[in-house]
């Protein structure tokens, strides 16, 4: 029977086999030989079944989000829109090398994570809700906030929000590079044998690393908002604070596209359906505005009463900036700031708003 390590590279297309089962003998032109060897794993091609695979995992997950949200909506008491389940979809390019999995156990020293099945590179979903966490909590978020707990959960409960694993895009070829790590003082670091000096010899390491440039699809599904304000904290962490090891010296950063959820989609046309409808009733706003602020403090009655009734049909904020201006104006002034029924109608009109 053959062995495994004698099966030429030449042909394959998964690069996890090629480093764990098809490993060379180090005998057998040691450190120069498994470098070149390396060399042909990054030159390796991504198989074609990868490329249906990457189609059905995107596929499945936005089918599945989108059919708990069409249960939630049919329920008896259905689930507010903004909280409906959703599936968030972010496209990561990195900026710099990636170094993830390097303590991953390797017949190469350093590890890389690699996918099971396929021999790509791809970056788990503990890893990413762990940046994800990080960034809330540079963010000022506390692991005692209960939105943090409602986030990601605790020792009692599940989070809210599911950070799948982040699938190499599939028009993404040959996403390995060869890479060096130099430990400078090899004798310090293997039990402290010598004390470390400027003399030491430096002990170049050969490994893999994901080359820039590369991009990930990522998904999170969640309630609306819950799962928007995770890909928030999700973008700021790539972009900001890096994934994997190295980040000090500028490995794991990403530049990050988030497609925003319907949640976003639908509280952003709220916000410019109300910012329409408050600029048609800016003229009149302007109008209330002037009255208020000529008015006759002597004898306001009268008039109190008209600006009450006649802004019943402003939009709300602008109703309620007008009546807390007046309510200002006519506490303020001497000769109304105790007038008890006078203030009392505005004061009821603001009530009424809340």
């Amino acid at each position: 029977m053959r062995r495994l390590a004698g099966f030429p590279l030449k042909g394959a297309s998964h690069a996890g086999h090629a480093i764990h089962r098809l490993l060379p003998q180090k005998e057998r032109g040691g450190e120069d030989a498994q470098k070149e060897r390396l060399k042909t794993i990054v030159a390796l091609p991504i198989s074609d079944a990868y490329a249906i695979a990457f189609k059905l995992w995107q596929e499945q997950l936005e089918e599945h989000a989108a059919n708990v949200a069409e249960a939630e909506k049919a329920l008896n008491e259905p689930v507010p829109e903004e909280q409906r389940t959703a599936c968030v979809k972010l496209s990561a390019t990195t900026r710099g090398p990636l170094a993830i999995g390097l303590g991953n156990p390797s017949p190469y020293e350093v590890g890389l994570t690699l996918h099971h099945t396929y021999g790509v590179p791809y970056l788990p979903g503990t890893a990413l809700k762990g940046l994800a966490r990080r960034a809330a909590l540079k963010q000022g978020m506390s692991e005692a906030d209960a939105a943090f707990r409602v986030l990601f959960g605790d020792t009692k409960s599940a989070g809210y929000v599911t950070f799948w694993d982040g699938w190499l895009d599939a028009g993404c070829e040959k996403p390995l590079q060869l890479d060096t790590i130099t430990v400078h003082h090899p004798e310090y670091y293997q039990g402290g044998k010598a004390w470390p000096t400027d003399f030491d010899d430096p002990n170049p390491v050969a490994f893999l690393s994901v080359r820039v440039g590369v991009r990930f699809q990522l998904r999170l599904t969640g309630p609306g908002e819950w799962v928007t304000l995770a890909a928030q904290l999700l973008e700021w962490g790539l972009t900001h604070l890096g994934l994997g090891g190295k980040t000090n010296a500028g490995y794991g950063d990403f530049e990050v596209r988030r497609e925003k959820s319907e949640a976003e989609l639908a509280a952003e046309k709220r916000r410019e359906e109300e910012a329409r409808v408050l600029r048609a009733h800016q003229d009149r706003f302007e109008t209330y505005q002037g009255r208020i602020n000529r008015l006759r403090m002597n004898n306001p009655m009268g008039e109190v009463s008209n600006i009450v009734n006649e802004t019943q049909n402003l939009p709300e904020p602008l109703r309620r900036q007008l009546l807390e201006a007046l309510l200002e104006k006519l506490e303020s002034d001497s000769r109304t700031r105790n007038s008890g029924k006078l203030l009392k109608k505005v004061r009821d009109a603001l009530e009424a708003l809340s």
